[in-house]
């Protein structure tokens, strides 16, 4: 369009013609105004009042014509006066072979999804929704910024003919508020050797899994280790290295060996031992190995002295993969709960941190899971060598080894913080300390963490101080019928959203953190999260609090980052959380993509979606109108605004977690993602306070997609 014939055009900006807007209407009657009508208050390229041409007719004959040159312009207008209220705001705009991709704002904060002006004729368009706000009486500001520009687009020009705003709601009450999380995470010092296995011996040997305790009686201090020669040999570790001292720094002295593998009780190795003391006896689980990985054995041997052990009759306790291993047990309340690391399925899966019960140490529960990493395989993975320890209300999981390169991974040991000592799913991590298979050793008023492992020359000791400082960064949006906890540091996601539907703020769980929490991920080189949601690179927060605006969230090391809109918006379906989410590709990634994706964490006991109440794990190719999670009492719905993302290949639910995974781009093996900005959906949260509101959540879908 840049081949234009100009007779009769009107140029807006320093020596503006305006024309005048008529009087506003009355309130819930839509307010539609000329675009080229609005006061322009400011523009980084020529505005103009372009009129008919190109086979186009405009409304009124003219279009507001932002004649961009590169991606950043924009112009901002004065919106109509209109009585307070929530709006919806649409558009009639123009698409054109030379025209960019837009996002729009209202005072500084935007609203809506991208617009694609693109097209390889000139077209005008129909309404278009261009997003919500809450809108105070008096003036307002719309602006247009072109983001960039689609592949096949030869321009960034943009072309809005007409705005509609309409009222859909009385302006909420809500009260956003920034919040920093306060709170100890634990400090490694400086690590000094405090015992080499190979003294006395020909060649070097290592310390690997490990524990230390103190004999109750005597108060000499006892570690017990798997051993072997260097190099490493998993499946050849067959002994239990001993070594005993006045203090957990030492000196320390050797012992014989504590335990050999015994192929006769099912032990062609042996890993990882821990002991607890329990009136008058020493407890040593560990895990005895064998060829079959699915089905690891936790075995039990008691001492009454810390040098003679003897194997239970009870053994195995139980069996578990894939390589279920690592024990870790303490008391809490009035039973003993032993951590140890599994995968989501024995044949391999999520890295796992499982748990189990028992009240004598020696019955145990059925598994239950306190953490799932987002990763997966079937050996090593990053739930090795689970220990927790209280501190206080709060409870501290140590699992090694943290990232996707083992190697780099192998002295990486994540901390998350938790207030339920069974529930680490979705916790904060707090901390990543340098060390492996670190255990947390209490000598009186001193903290130690311990480090060992293939390669590192034996057992070593660092001081483990407690430092009080920020451990989450956040907002808390609230009205009387919902509360949401916006985290943004040091990931970004809803970590929970409570709500009543009767406004009344008797808040209940709707969404939670029990998996992965609410908002954009990638899966890049497989399947599941490989790439979590970062810290946004700035936040922007409209004056009434109804909008935040999450600019520049990255994900791990992808040359790929989102924008995050999170809006208030009451309607006359309920109450509702709006979430619009736009993904920038700025580079090639790592790998094929398998998933772009926007996941819903819910908090009741069934996921579900207009065909089916409660979904099983799996795969459904598409996206429904809507997904609901539901209980007694209660249906928490998100519903979707059809075609308001680039594509939508698939929902994947996961009946554990009450979880449906809006599954954009998704492709078994891969592809590639070329560079450009992509509409990622938009979403409404909202509540009925009936159990699977099938008519409720039809309602909401048909709200959301109505165009003003």
């Amino acid at each position: 369009m840049r081949a234009l014939r100009m007779f009769g055009v009107l140029v807006l900006g320093a020596a503006l013609l305006a024309v005048p807007v008529g009087p506003a209407a009355a309130a819930d009657e839509p307010v539609r105004v000329e675009a080229e009508s609005l006061p322009v208050i400011s523009a980084t390229a020529p505005v103009e009042s372009q009129p008919d041409c190109c086979g186009v007719t405009w409304s009124g004959g003219r279009q507001l014509w932002l004649r961009a040159a590169r991606a950043g312009d924009s112009v901002t207008v004065t919106l109509p006066s209109v009585p307070a209220g929530q709006y919806d705001i649409g558009g009639v705009l123009t698409r054109a072979r030379d025209y960019g991709t837009l996002r729009f704002a209202v005072d500084g904060v935007a609203v809506g999804q991208l617009f694609d002006g693109y097209a390889p004729t000139v077209q005008r368009t129909g309404a278009v929704p261009l997003g919500s706000a809450s809108l105070t009486a008096g003036s307002h500001r719309l602006t247009v910024t072109v983001t960039g520009r689609a592949a096949s687009s030869v321009g960034f020009l943009a072309g809005l003919d007409t705005v509609t705003l309409r009222r859909v709601g009385p302006l909420a009450a809500v009260t956003t508020t920034p919040y920093e999380a306060v709170g100890e995470t634990p400090v490694r010092g400086a690590l000094t050797r405090v015992y080499d296995p190979s003294v006395g011996e020909p060649v070097s040997w290592y310390y690997n899994d490990h524990t230390i305790v103190k004999n109750q009686q005597t108060g000499v201090w006892h570690v017990f280790a798997i051993t072997h020669r260097e190099p490493a040999a998993p499946l050849d570790e067959t002994l239990f290295g001993h070594a005993t001292a006045s203090s957990p720094t030492g000196p320390w002295t050797k012992q014989p060996p504590a335990l050999v593998a015994d192929p006769a009780a099912g032990e062609q190795w042996i890993w990882a031992p821990h002991v607890v003391y329990d009136a008058g006896v020493y407890y040593m689980f560990y895990a005895a190995g064998n060829p079959d990985f699915a089905n690891y054995r936790i075995h039990l041997a008691t001492s009454t002295d810390l040098f003679v052990w003897t194997r239970s009759p009870a053994n195995p306790l139980f069996t578990d993969g894939w390589e279920g291993r690592d024990p870790m047990v303490t008391r809490q309340g009035d039973r003993w709960v032993m951590y140890y690391t599994a995968t989501s399925s024995p044949t391999g899966g999520n890295h796992v941190v499982a748990y189990r019960t028992s009240t004598d140490l020696r019955t145990w529960s059925a598994r239950a899971v306190a953490y799932s990493s987002p990763f997966t395989g079937q050996a090593g993975g990053q739930t090795e060598s689970p220990f927790v320890v209280r501190r206080g209300d709060w409870y501290y999981l140590f699992v090694c080894c943290d990232g996707t390169d083992y190697g780099a991974a192998y002295r990486r040991t994540a901390v998350y913080r938790s207030r339920d000592p069974l529930r680490f799913e979705g916790a904060e991590r707090v901390a990543v300390l340098d060390a492996h298979a670190a255990e947390v050793v209490v000598d009186g008023a001193n903290w130690y963490l311990s480090h060992a492992g293939w390669g590192q020359g034996g057992l070593w000791l660092a001081p483990l101080t407690w430092s009080t400082g920020v451990v989450a960064r956040g907002y808390t949006m609230s009205t009387g019928f919902l509360r949401a906890d916006v985290r943004t540091w040091p990931n970004t996601r809803i970590a929970s959203l409570a709500v009543d539907p009767a406004g009344g703020g008797a808040y209940r769980p709707a969404l939670d953190s029990s998996h992965r929490g609410t908002g954009p991920y990638l899966a890049i080189g497989r399947f599941d999260v490989t790439d979590r949601a970062g810290a946004p690179a700035r936040v922007e927060v409209s004056a009434d609090g109804s909008r935040i605006n999450l600019v520049g969230i990255p994900f791990g090391d992808e040359p790929v980052t989102a924008d995050w809109l999170l809006t208030i918006a009451p309607r006359w379906t309920g109450p509702s959380l709006q979430s619009d989410v736009t993904w920038s590709v700025n580079g090639s990634p790592t790998a094929g993509v398998w998933e772009a994706a926007f996941n819903v964490d819910g908090a009741l006991p069934a996921v579900g979606d207009p065909a089916v109440e409660g979904r099983p794990t799996g795969d459904v190719t598409g996206m429904p109108p809507w997904t609901m999670t539901t209980g007694p009492g209660l249906s928490v719905v998100a519903v979707h605004r059809w075609a308001s993302a680039w594509r939508g290949d698939n929902t994947w639910y996961d009946a554990g977690h009450a979880m449906a995974a809006w599954q954009l781009l998704w492709r078994p093996g891969g592809t590639s993602w070329a560079p450009g900005q992509y509409p990622g959906g938009t979403w409404r949260f909202t509540a009925s306070g009936s159990r699977r509101d099938a008519s409720f959540a039809d309602g909401a879908y048909a709200a959301i997609n109505a165009t003003p």
